[in-house]
């Protein structure tokens, strides 16, 4: 009990005062009192990601995905290794996260195809990040679509010719 009272007071710090400290202390405290109790866990996750505490935020998140894996966990858990440069996991964890995604979820769509993307350009997998534009093109709405187009479809189809002009002279880059 008294750690559903320590989370809706850190929920209401965190998301209406704008308290992030005070929301992290009474979550450690909830987390602390009880261990399993999946709602401040994840929010304490959340609060710790936005600190920048990127490594206890991914542990944190794991520990929900144990015992709740959804799209919002998968997609909270590729942004983590997103940021410590683990794109691997990052990019396998925005695929759990695509298949995850429920009618409630598909607000997270374009963030996670946006992170997919990014994370293949920045790998230059091109073509992979090309197939995936074209993969969201198929399921997002319009909006954010375009908003995905903006930022990187252009980007893609440079670098696929690019690629594709030097496989065709034969020249190396060095």
């Amino acid at each position: 009990m008294k750690s559903e009272i320590l989370f809706r007071e850190a929920e209401d710090d965190f998301f209406y005062f704008n308290k992030v400290n005070s929301a992290y202390k009474k979550l450690a405290e909830a987390v602390k009192l009880t261990p399993n109790h999946l709602k401040s866990v994840s929010l304490l996750a959340d609060v710790c990601f936005i600190k920048g505490m990127t490594k206890k935020a991914l542990s944190l998140y794991k520990r929900v995905e144990k015992s709740s894996a959804n799209a919002k966990v998968f997609a909270s858990i590729a942004s983590c290794y997103n940021i410590l440069n683990d794109y691997e996991n990052a990019i396998n964890f925005c695929n759990k996260a695509l298949d995850a995604v429920t009618f409630e979820e598909t607000s997270l769509l374009p963030q996670i195809f946006e992170m997919k993307i990014n994370m293949l350009i920045y790998q230059k997998k091109y073509k992979q990040a090309y197939i995936t534009f074209l993969h969201a093109q198929n399921i997002i709405d319009k909006n954010s679509l375009k908003m995905l187009y903006d930022m990187n479809y252009e980007l893609l189809s440079e670098k696929i010719a690019v690629q594709k002009r030097l496989r065709q002279s034969n020249l190396k880059i060095v």
